[in-house]
């Protein structure tokens, strides 16, 4: 038996021995086809005394030669691109000010034929337990498609957000966050929902205006619809529809929350506007028209049909119904200056506007009166409301 043993000895050092190579060389195959080069240098406050004793083979996928780099005919930050060098150097300082062990620096380098790569550097501080000779050493790796694909990325993403930006000029933010997130069916598909509907105008505004030149008329119109239209993005509304001063605004679709809380929000934006509007009348006064502008609010709450409506080359996302008309005429039936809810509004409300009941009213196109009730945004304390407003 010690015989045999004696006999394997060499023979189990030998397969060792071949293992070992065949391991070595396997490691060389991998690192040379990596995009990975490993690195070891001395570490030295003098960038020039940072001599390299360390450099994989496969630094030549850049056209250099590992020796090169070893006897000191070329440094490697020779090769790091010169519009990067103050960045990175900064970098390494900062790093070294925080007794950072560890870090990562992202810059290019200029291959032998003169192109820009991005690598990616991660570097480590290693001190030798035997000599106590402190180095750095590391992995820089090739990731110039990457960051290729992230600038393409970047910029279609930018291209995107930029159309975003001038798609919500032209339709309620709401709208245009959710087509941009892709639930494009939540826009254009009809749903049956409980709404909170808004309407509001300017009594008389054709009439009034009239007196006006048109470029005074067109400036007054856009300072107003753009007053209101902050308004209505402050309190979550969706613009529904926007016709010459006349405006239609929703709660409850697409976002969602309770109906209360439609409700509440959409008597918040109508006192802010009513508010608004006595501080713009004093500031077009101040301007020389004198003329006071007065806008009327009627507020309903119901089931609606909402969704795309339009034809396959142009939609708009509006609320159609009984419930719709009712809400448009609670607004022409609305005293200027006033807001005029309906009793399920109210209901809804009540413990955040104290309201005046004015009975029933005959509405057209309904058999049988409704009730409504009033709310003066000037004489009466609201509970929880801050506008920011103050009028004169």
């Amino acid at each position: 038996m010690c015989y045999f043993q004696e006999m394997n000895w060499p023979i189990k050092k030998e397969n060792s021995n071949r293992e070992d190579s065949h391991a070595l060389a396997l490691a060389e195959m991998i690192i040379q086809n990596s995009p990975s080069i490993l690195f070891r240098r001395l570490a030295a406050d003098d960038p020039k005394q940072r001599k390299m004793v360390y450099v994989s083979p496969n630094i030549s996928r850049f056209g250099y030669r590992a020796e090169d780099f070893l006897n000191d005919t070329i440094m490697f930050r020779d090769i790091v691109y010169q519009g990067d060098k103050e960045k990175i150097l900064q970098e390494i300082k900062d790093f070294v000010a925080k007794e950072r062990e560890n870090y990562t620096q992202v810059y290019r380098i200029v291959t032998n034929d003169g192109e820009l790569r991005w690598v990616e550097d991660q570097t480590s501080i290693y001190v030798d337990p035997e000599s106590d000779i402190r180095y750095h050493q590391g992995i820089v790796t090739d990731i110039h498609e990457r960051m290729i694909a992230e600038e393409k990325l970047r910029k279609e993403q930018e291209k995107v957000q930029k159309a975003c930006r001038i798609v919500s000029k032209y339709v309620p933010p709401q709208i245009a966050e959710t087509i941009s997130h892709g639930p494009i069916d939540l826009v254009w598909k009809h749903h049956r929902k409980k709404l909170t509907l808004f309407f509001s105008d300017i009594k008389n505004f054709t009439k009034i205006t009239d007196s006006l030149e048109p470029e005074d008329m067109g400036n007054l119109l856009n300072e107003y619809l753009s007053e209101m239209i902050i308004i209505i993005n402050r309190y979550g509304g969706t613009l529904a529809q926007l016709i010459g001063d006349g405006l239609y605004v929703i709660f409850g679709a697409p976002n969602k929350t309770e109906d209360k809380d439609h409700a509440v929000r959409c008597l918040h934006m109508a006192i802010d506007m009513q508010l608004k509007m006595e501080v713009l009348n004093q500031k077009w006064f101040d301007s020389g028209i004198d003329e006071n502008l007065k806008i009327r609010c009627g507020i309903n709450t119901g089931m609606a049909t909402v969704g795309g409506y339009g034809s396959s080359e142009r939609k708009e996302y509006t609320a159609m119904g009984m419930q719709v008309n009712l809400a448009a005429r609670l607004e022409s039936a609305c005293k200027p200056g006033r807001i005029l809810i309906s009793h399920t509004t109210w209901a809804l409300a009540r413990e955040e506007f104290p309201c005046t009941p004015l009975g029933k009213i005959e509405v057209k196109g309904y058999h049988r009166p409704i009730s409504v009730y009033e709310l003066d945004p000037f004489h009466v304390q609201f509970k929880n409301h801050d506008s920011g407003e103050s009028v004169g």
